[in-house]
């Protein structure tokens, strides 16, 4: 009988310690991984929303650690970036600087706007709206991905 409840007990025990670290695991994603399609853009002082072209994507991809990367038509760019709660902070942004199209044009206006005065960072509240990321700056701007 002892032998028994001590093997129950044992059971019990690794049963609960596994539940404990599958929530730690979970705890642990990052909501923003992966890659995304900008699909729409409004910069705040602006009235209109620009919507991605058919023939265009600006595709941005957040690793699982602290970089990310992306290209527009023509340009590639890429940094850092950290997430703390509801906000992701592009803590550097570099890209390359080749003519490019108007709705590429609103896309690095956003990452200018988004831009925390007196400082060299990006700061963006995101969200998720369904399946779309949803990433909002400045004074009412705000940029729509979808995962790919």
């Amino acid at each position: 009988m002892r032998r028994t409840l001590c093997i129950l007990f044992v059971t019990s025990l690794s049963l609960i310690l596994a539940s404990c670290s599958d929530s730690d695991d979970s705890s642990d994603a990052n909501p923003v991984s992966g890659s995304w399609r900008v699909t729409s853009i409004q910069v705040s002082q602006q009235q209109l929303t620009q919507f991605a072209p058919s023939d265009e994507d600006i595709i941005l991809t957040f690793n699982l650690g602290t970089d990310f990367s992306g290209e527009t038509s023509v340009n590639q760019f890429g940094g850092r970036y950290e997430l703390d709660g509801s906000t992701l902070t592009m803590l550097e942004f570099s890209t390359t600087e080749v003519a490019d199209t108007q709705f590429a044009g609103a896309f690095y206006e956003a990452i200018a706007e988004a831009q925390v005065p007196n400082e060299t960072f990006a700061q963006f509240g995101y969200n998720f709206d369904s399946l779309d990321l949803i990433m909002v700056f400045g004074n009412s701007g705000q940029m729509t991905l979808e995962q790919q």
